[in-house]
């Protein structure tokens, strides 16, 4: 059986550290020639602030998929909060289930947030799935190390 809800962050990430690894090494391990090696204090200290919010899909009690958020108030919009994603991945062998994550992830944010935004890696382009849903390409994100 499929679920996703939200879980405290540091309750599960040596669960979903394999997903996350996944993801770095598509794209952000060969640009910033860096291993992960998460702040874990910061990470709880932000979620204890609600503005972390770590939903993970789960198969029958794995970890197959996984989304991180940040709630962060629009300082230009009174009153209003953006949800950014930070990560989202699910498990290839289970993509046939990545509409139940995102579906999920949308009812979730819709009750904390008026925007939702996200970057869509160039290494595994998926802005045709992401405009589908409604997203509209606005901006290019660019990325330099220093």
């Amino acid at each position: 059986m499929i679920t996703v809800r939200r879980e405290k962050w540091i309750d599960c990430i040596v669960q979903i550290m394999p997903l996350c690894q996944q993801v770095f090494d598509l794209e952000e391990a060969k640009f910033t020639g860096l291993q992960l090696d998460f702040d874990i204090d910061l990470y709880q200290a932000v979620e204890e602030a609600d503005r972390l919010h770590c939903l993970v899909m789960r198969s029958n009690g794995m970890p197959v998929g996984f989304h991180w958020i940040f709630i962060t108030p629009m300082l230009r919009h009174k009153g209003l909060f953006q949800a950014h994603t930070d990560a989202i991945f699910v498990d290839p062998k289970y993509r046939n289930y990545s509409n139940k994550l995102i579906e999920f992830s949308e009812q979730y944010i819709k009750r904390l947030a008026s925007f939702w935004t996200l970057a869509n890696l160039k290494a595994v382009d998926r802005e045709h799935v992401w405009c589908r849903k409604g997203f509209e390409p606005i901006e290019t994100i660019m990325f330099k190390k220093l």
